[in-house]
């Protein structure tokens, strides 16, 4: 969990004010944090709740999942939702 919370914490203070998905995504400590594996997706979900971001990539790179809905594509508070029902149905949160 440790080494989870600091890459969150590289992360957000390094990648600057990105308006790319594509940057924040191959941001080295993004790219570690999916290197995490499967520990890493009950950590990412409780990140959403608690400050909504970018995990969606991460979660999608490690689950194989995308419960989006196509019209929430780009909607941070659907497509963040979508991911916690996610969470809560397979008993992660």
């Amino acid at each position: 969990m440790k080494k989870f919370l600091a890459l969150v914490l590289l992360w957000k203070q390094t990648q600057g004010p990105q308006s790319s998905v594509p940057a924040m995504v191959m941001h080295p400590a993004y790219q570690r944090i999916v290197g995490l594996g499967p520990a890493a997706v009950p950590l990412l979900l409780r990140e959403l709740e608690r400050r909504p971001d970018h995990w969606f990539w991460a979660l999608n790179a490690i689950t194989g999942e995308d419960p989006v809905a196509a019209g929430d594509r780009g909607n941070l508070t659907g497509m963040t939702e979508a991911w916690l029902d996610w969470g809560r149905r397979h008993g992660l949160i």
